[in-house]
């Protein structure tokens, strides 16, 4: 679209001058505000914070030896999500009535709006470093910084309606080709962004907005504060609601899912999960089973010995018992 931009009712560049009394900006900050408290940042922080969790856990699985068990990897997963799961309503519940006093009022301390205004401002500068990294990614897409420079002037022109463009310009004008023109285009909002964003920097170096009574001059600061605000209610109630329940439960239902709570098959399962702990069982169960092959091996032993006694002296009683007519004839003469 190379078409003028239309036109603004009031731009940020007369911000700093804009009466305070405005009725635009001061309806402009307060939707602003009335948005970000509206956002549902109860539900929002309790998610962000139960998939932190969620994956830290997973982190602490494949780091650990339980990495190796499909079996305690599916039950320390699910101990987890189901803690998680019945303290996210009533979790996001309380974040919400907690925070919902900001809906209606806020009042800002000197102390926040200092901090506020160090904090917007290091975001800025974030912000705009990105801006100009993005520029030289464009630059070096189209060819070098003369090349850009000129489609960015031809762009530029051709909004401001001084330059003619036939037909919807989707197969290239001005000698250059679509793809190019929308690099411009693309250069072109980048350069307006990173002036706007130092614009408003120095806006907030300004002795203007270091008071907080020029919330509506210095609007980044006080939606700064905002956030703050509703970010560290949040945490509090996060950490009570949530956080401390999870640290409680979890250790506890691990022990119930993992300790107490498994039969027989199911720990023999476990176990044969981790390759070097299968053949570790294997090893003993083929020891125990050569043990008891030799303990079978020596009670048969010992049974055939005993046999063998039996045999030996059963002979034995039988050669040296004497006959009846042995008896007869052995018996010595006497007159008496």
């Amino acid at each position: 679209d190379l078409q003028p931009p239309l036109p603004e009712p009031d731009s940020l560049a007369d911000l700093p001058n804009a009466n305070p009394d405005s009725l635009y900006w001061r309806r402009k900050l307060d939707a602003s505000t009335s948005a970000l408290t509206k956002l549902g940042i109860g539900r929002l922080a309790t998610t962000v914070v139960a998939n932190e969790i969620r994956s830290q856990v997973d982190r602490l699985i494949s780091q650990s030896t339980f990495s190796s068990h499909p079996f305690a990897r599916q039950i320390i997963t699910e101990a987890a999500s189901g803690i998680l799961n019945e303290r996210f309503y009533s979790t996001s519940d309380q974040v919400e009535n907690c925070i919902k006093p900001f809906k209606f009022e806020i009042d800002v301390e000197d102390t926040e709006w200092v901090r506020g205004r160090e904090n917007i401002s290091e975001v800025i500068k974030k912000e705009l470093k990105a801006c100009e990294d993005a520029v030289k990614n464009v630059e070096s897409h189209v060819g070098g910084r003369r090349k850009l420079k000129d489609v960015m002037s031809f762009v530029e022109k051709a909004r401001k309606g001084e330059a003619g463009i036939l037909g919807d310009a989707t197969s290239g004008a001005g000698g250059f080709s679509s793809a190019l023109l929308q690099k411009g285009k693309e250069a072109v909002f980048l350069h307006d962004r990173a002036a706007l964003l130092r614009m408003r920097l120095n806006a907030l170096r300004s002795k203007q907005c270091a008071s907080k009574g020029s919330r509506y001059q210095c609007p980044e600061i006080f939606l700064d504060v905002v956030a703050t605000k509703l970010t560290s209610t949040a945490v509090l109630f996060l950490n009570v609601e949530l956080l401390s329940e999870f640290y409680y439960n979890f250790p506890r239902e691990l022990d119930v899912r993992l300790g107490r709570g498994l039969d027989k098959e199911q720990v023999e399962r476990f176990a044969n999960e981790d390759p070097r702990v299968r053949g570790h069982l294997e090893v003993i169960r083929r020891k125990d089973l050569l043990e008891l092959v030799l303990q079978k091996m020596e009670g048969l032993k010992d049974l055939e010995v005993e046999e063998r006694g039996k045999r030996v002296a059963s002979s034995r009683r039988v050669e040296v018992r004497p006959s009846q007519n042995d008896k007869g004839r052995e018996r010595p003469w006497s007159l008496f």
